[in-house]
């Protein structure tokens, strides 16, 4: 019994001990997948570009796209030659964010950033030695000589706009300056977003010689931000007319409530406001009656028979044209009174 146990335990570890450098092995393979997996990223083309050896056992792996100029640096060994494989350690990225760093005694520096066709420069013992970059996608489409330099703008979170006017016109590419992830290109046929989204964005007159770029900040001190885009280059023209677009018309002035419309010329004269004398004595059957006060607006009463049926307007009428009516009724019966008891003593006598 004892014997068949030690043979079973002396089995057990020459097995592990035959097993274990395998079982490291793989681990060690599965480790290093994961680690170029993660590396390279996803999309594969996200972190690929064009491999240029720098010395030190470096590769700068240059890219130029919506993002902007990115060098990415790797570390690949002294034997590396044009060809081989260099998606290997990072050990820095150069990009708008961070122009500027060093690796293996080397000093790096993207310069000419904001041109179609930046360099990376890089200084060894004093020396400095450019590489040309990728040109941009402007820059590719027309020419880097005449797509103006990139103006970039921030505009809420880490939501970054960039400005380039090319001869299609002005463009802005957003994109976020943290993931560097593109978003939306605004471009002279399409210079809005869609209605109705968180960011608020606009190129104003995109046709004209100097258009705009109209923004929204939500959080600022000033929520609201205007920049012109930047020049296009001396000597380019653009593939379209140029054309300013006119300001909006001013809307026309709302007559105030009381001014009054003026008559055509053509229209009846307006009756005038101050009967005259003669108009005042003319009434007939009313010869040495006192003239009419005019009170409120004037009226113009009709003559002849169609005169007794006539009626003044209720605006016309007023507390002082009843007072006189009043006046002249009571005149009228204290005068019939007075010769009524005249007559009766006149009898009383006879």
């Amino acid at each position: 019994m004892r014997t068949a146990l030690r043979a079973s335990l002396a089995t057990a570890v020459v097995t592990g001990v035959l097993l274990a450098p395998a079982a490291g092995t793989a681990y060690a393979a599965t480790t290093a997948a994961q680690a170029a997996t993660v590396d390279q990223g996803s999309p594969a083309d996200r972190f690929s570009g064009t491999p240029v050896h720098i010395g030190a056992g470096l590769v700068a792996v240059l890219r130029h796209e919506a993002e902007g100029p990115e060098a990415w640096i790797r570390a690949v060994g002294p034997d590396w030659k044009p060809g081989d494989n260099y998606m290997y350690r990072v050990l820095t990225v150069l990009d708008r964010m961070n122009p500027v760093d060093s690796a293996n005694g080397l000093q790096l520096e993207i310069t000419r950033m904001n041109s179609a066709a930046p360099l990376l420069t890089v200084t060894q013992a004093g020396v400095p030695t450019s590489y040309p970059m990728p040109l941009s996608e402007a820059g590719r489409a027309h020419g880097a000589e005449c797509v103006s330099a990139t103006k970039r703008l921030g505009l809420h979170g880490t939501l970054v706009a960039d400005l380039t006017t090319t001869p299609d016109g002005p463009q802005v590419q957003l994109v976020d300056g943290v993931t560097k992830e593109p978003s939306t290109k605004l471009t002279r046929t399409g210079p809005a977003l869609v209605k109705g989204g968180r960011t608020v964005a606009r190129i104003m007159n995109p046709s004209a010689a100097r258009p705009s770029f109209e923004y929204e900040t939500p959080g600022q001190a000033d929520p609201f931000g205007t920049a012109l885009f930047p020049e296009l280059p001396a000597g380019c023209a653009f593939t379209y007319a140029v054309q300013d677009e006119a300001p909006a018309p001013k809307p026309a002035a709302t007559p105030s409530a009381g001014s009054s419309p003026t008559p055509s010329a053509a229209g009846p004269a307006a009756p005038s406001a101050t009967p005259s004398a003669e108009t005042a004595s003319a009434a007939p059957g009313a010869p040495g009656a006192p003239k009419a006060q005019a009170v409120g607006q004037t009226s113009v009463v009709p003559e002849g028979g169609v005169a007794a049926g006539a009626e003044p307007a209720a605006e016309d009428t007023d507390d002082s044209t009843t007072g006189y009516a009043g006046a002249g009724l009571g005149a009228i019966v204290a005068g019939l009174g007075a010769a009524f008891i005249a007559r009766r003593r006149d009898r009383t006598r006879r």
